[in-house]
């Protein structure tokens, strides 16, 4: 019987080199340096049997490789010849494993489908008492209910992962129920435009301000100071803090000058606590006009409210009604109607419901808690915290004050 003759070697210098640094690579695959030393020995001359001893595989294998390279052979020597940049991708191609299809799947389409829709489904309807999915929850419900006979967590999360679905994430949004669209969308433009024409209200003697309330500002201090940062090392917080009460936060934000004014901190924020930080931002400027936009909290239609903008007005108390029973006082719809009427020197435009996001000063009560009601803050008491936020409004409008780009331009937006 004869032997098949095994197919004779020929590398160029370059080709060497490129299989000598696959072969001694430090990033190089394991298998890709094994098949490069086969060649680079196989080149030498060497037989197949004292390159498989030296390398220490089976000779089978360097007969696979020999002859794999073989095949390839003209391609990397015609790329070679053309001084090709692809003469190393295609030397690398030539030392990988050819398409394997792999062991058949053990679940059909079907399955899987049966799978995704069951994962799309909440726990709570398939009798799972959890309030949202795991891989390991969906592998034990799919063989509970008889979608396959078995099945592991890993092969679940795969085929989350293809599908693109993350169980274990959520996000918030609010299915606003909108009565009148037309008058929603009216609202909503009319802030709009009063922060576009601002400037030029500004020019013409009206103020434009956003006001609103933030309430529940905690008092949290940490039991320990924290570990500065270092080279290397992150700013390490303590954990354990201690409660010192709450207090409230009312200001109104100058949409031209990004500025603060006049602001209240203290415990409480009913009516008349919004009223009298409603007279002192007026005070400012007693002689000009005003515009304030804010949400429709209930304290935003009050009682109070209305007899401090009658008396700005020089209407008379009588002309007011009564609270429950008649005339503006009668109901919050008709305080809010009074309230915002554009002929009176005063005036409130009310965000629609659902949408206080339209309110300039939520995107300010934003820069607050991101720069100072974090978790690094520490407050010994009330009185400390109360003082911080009013040091950090003095240097925000000393350094930081700018008039916010607003771009929105009153369309609606589909979740």
């Amino acid at each position: 019987m004869l032997l098949k003759k095994a197919p004779e070697i020929i590398l160029s210098e370059k080709q060497s080199s490129i299989l000598l640094k696959l072969a001694r690579g430090t990033h190089t695959p394991g298998h890709l340096k094994q098949r490069a030393q086969i060649i680079l020995r196989a080149a030498e001359g060497k037989p197949n049997c004292s390159v498989a001893c030296e390398i220490k595989v089976q000779r089978g294998t360097v007969i696979k490789w020999r002859t794999r390279w073989a095949k390839a052979a003209p391609e990397i020597q015609l790329l070679d010849n053309e001084c090709s940049n692809n003469l190393k991708a295609t030397i690398i191609s030539a030392l990988q494993d050819e398409y394997r299809r792999g062991k058949p799947p053990v679940n059909t389409q079907f399955q899987v489908a049966q799978i995704i829709m069951l994962a799309c489904q909440p726990p709570a309807d398939a009798g799972v008492p959890i309030s949202h999915w795991t891989a390991e929850s969906l592998a034990h419900t799919a063989v509970a209910q008889g979608i396959v006979d078995k099945i592991s967590p890993r092969t679940v999360a795969r085929y989350l992962s293809e599908g693109d679905l993350k169980p274990h994430r959520c996000k918030g949004w609010l299915n606003a129920k909108i009565d009148n669209h037309e008058q929603h969308m009216n609202m909503i433009s009319e802030v709009c435009q009063i922060y576009q024409d601002a400037i030029d209200l500004e020019a013409s003697g009206v103020h434009v301000y956003c006001t609103d309330e933030m309430t529940g500002i905690q008092a949290l201090e940490h039991i320990h100071p924290a570990l500065p940062m270092r080279p290397g090392q992150k700013e390490c917080i303590e954990q354990e803090y201690k409660r010192h009460g709450t207090t409230t936060l009312i200001a109104s934000r100058n949409v031209v000058t990004g500025e603060i004014v006049v602001p209240h901190v203290q415990p409480t924020r009913t009516e008349i606590d919004f009223v009298n930080h409603f007279c002192d931002v007026i005070q400012k400027d007693p002689e000009q006009s005003y515009i304030f936009i804010m949400d429709q909290l209930n304290t935003h239609k009050s009682e109070s409210l209305v007899r401090f903008i009658a008396e700005s007005e020089g209407i008379p108390e009588d002309a007011l009604g009564k609270k429950g029973e008649e005339g503006i006082l009668k109901s919050m719809e008709t305080r809010a109607t009074f309230l915002s009427d554009p002929a009176h020197r005063i005036r409130i435009v009310y965000t629609p419901k659902h949408s206080s996001w339209l309110n300039q000063i939520e995107l300010w009560f934003s820069i607050l808690r991101r720069r100072l009601l974090n978790r690094r803050s520490s407050f010994s008491s009330v009185q400390h915290l109360e003082l911080s936020i009013q040091h950090f409004i003095e240097y925000y409008n000393q350094h930081l004050a700018k008039a916010f780009r607003w771009t929105y331009a009153a369309k609606l937006l589909v979740a």
